[in-house]
């Protein structure tokens, strides 16, 4: 009978913002054509884009030890302060409105976006977010995963108001 697996970990986010990301790949693009032209001092920005695209948020759970952590991952390593699990009480998703604001000339505007916000609710009160989707059945989909993989319920709360 096959064992089942202890150790789960879920990317929950970019470290880096999409502007930062973009630079990241600017940075890199110029370093290249520096380097082709003889620069030595550009290598050390060729690495920009990699660290900008790879470094994310990411929330792990070791069910054999009982712990959890929440930290951030670059190369294969997330660092964080492991701490200890008291146990799951469920999965949520939510409906959250998120306002935006772009300024363009002299005015700015402001948009109201819908997003679908996955949690994960712990034994003591800790209360973890674990996922944004644009869509409720991308969201639904993903957290119905990670509720196997823990083997606790997944609640769909994206019609009712919830207080903080």
């Amino acid at each position: 009978m096959p064992m089942s697996a202890t150790r789960h970990s879920y990317r929950t986010g970019q470290y880096f913002s999409a502007s930062a990301r973009a630079l990241g790949w600017i940075t890199t693009t110029l370093a290249i054509t520096m380097v082709v032209n003889g620069s030595i001092a550009a290598y050390a920005f060729l690495p920009t884009a990699i660290i900008t695209q790879f470094t994310h948020y990411r929330t792990e759970f070791d069910l054999a030890q009982m712990t959890y952590r929440e930290g951030v991952r670059f190369a294969g390593k997330t660092f964080g302060k492991m701490l200890p699990l008291a146990g799951i009480d469920f999965l949520f998703l939510k409906k959250n409105s998120y306002g935006q604001s772009n300024a363009v000339g002299g005015s700015t505007h402001t948009y109201q976006l819908e997003r679908y916000d996955g949690y994960i609710k712990l034994s003591d009160n800790v209360k973890l977010h674990l996922l944004q989707c644009k869509t409720k059945e991308q969201a639904m989909q993903e957290m119905q995963r990670v509720a196997q993989d823990l083997q606790a319920e997944l609640r769909d709360l994206t019609d009712k108001k919830l207080q903080g």
